[in-house]
């Protein structure tokens, strides 16, 4: 079974992936240090604190004073080093680390919604849907 991968920092608009694909994270690009991004030792530093803390509530507010920056500059500094909002790559991270814990065993959906940050199974479904293509269940059961 061939796995696509899919990035958490792409710039490209999200792949729907085929019914057997797997969405799970690779390695970060370089980032873009051009006029106006982030330098790569921020984008470590706010990639490592976001996987830390996928379970808890990440406003923009806390992520810009992770790296000393105002919410706008952050905002948009993030934008142009990773080539999405930062709500977006949360998302993308929460979902991703969703499909490696699907894949590690049994536990049920509602548990790995709560456990990745999600406020109910429902909302974890709709994340899924917009980034997998397919269903959480669906996708668990063509990995298998």
């Amino acid at each position: 079974m061939q796995a696509t991968l899919i990035s958490p920092l792409s710039k490209a608009p999200p792949v729907r992936p085929c019914h057997h694909a797997a969405a799970l994270p690779v390695p970060l690009p370089a980032a873009d240090e051009g006029k106006g991004a982030l330098a790569a030792w921020q984008v470590r530093q706010l990639t490592a604190h976001i996987d830390a803390n996928l379970c808890a509530t990440l406003r923009t507010t806390h992520l810009a004073a992770t790296v000393g920056l105002s919410v706008s500059h952050f905002s948009r500094a993030f934008k142009n080093a990773v080539g999405v909002p930062a709500r977006v790559y949360v998302l993308r991270r929460r979902v991703a680390a969703a499909c490696e814990a699907m894949l590690a065993g049994d536990e049920p959906l509602t548990h790995i919604a709560h456990a990745h940050g999600f406020c109910d199974q429902s909302h974890f479904s709709r994340a899924f849907q917009m980034l997998i293509g397919m269903g959480p269940q669906a996708w668990r059961r063509s990995q298998r």
